[in-house]
């Protein structure tokens, strides 16, 4: 399979990274480690950074959320960037689409993606299977 440098990031991925009782936390470290061992850049929409902090928050307290997304953005694979109008219109169009149960952020990460030229998402959420995208790929040495 091949695959672009990038790879987009949902919150389902980045909470399981930083709590170690979440059922998905090994495979979330081992892909994160995975992807820095061939230089990838993970890409969090901003939607997606603010998300996190808030569930981290939320179930943590703050002080713990902070450490936790600093630790994140410590460690060079990932890079939060904007999105753009177009691309918060697109997803309100691929929201109104969906099932019920895929969210508004599930459908930017998906936008995101897409305008990224990507199938690569960096997320648990099953919405994202079910529409085409997978898990990140090691790349093979050459």
């Amino acid at each position: 399979m091949e695959t672009n440098s990038l790879i987009i990031a949902d919150s389902s991925a980045l909470v399981s990274l930083g709590i170690k009782s979440d059922r998905n936390h090994a495979a979330a470290v081992k892909l994160v480690q995975e992807i820095a061992a061939d230089n990838r850049v993970v890409v969090i929409p901003c939607e997606i950074f603010a998300e996190t902090v808030n569930i981290l928050g939320k179930k943590f307290g703050h002080a713990q959320a902070i450490k936790a997304v600093e630790i994140l953005l410590e460690g060079g694979v990932f890079a939060i960037e904007d999105t753009t109008d177009a691309d918060r219109r697109e997803a309100l169009v691929w929201y109104g689409s969906m099932a019920e149960s895929v969210s508004y952020t599930d459908c930017i990460v998906m936008v995101v993606a897409t305008a990224s030229k990507t199938k690569e998402i960096f997320g648990f959420d099953d919405a994202f299977g079910k529409n085409g995208y997978v898990l990140p790929q090691a790349k093979q040495a050459a």
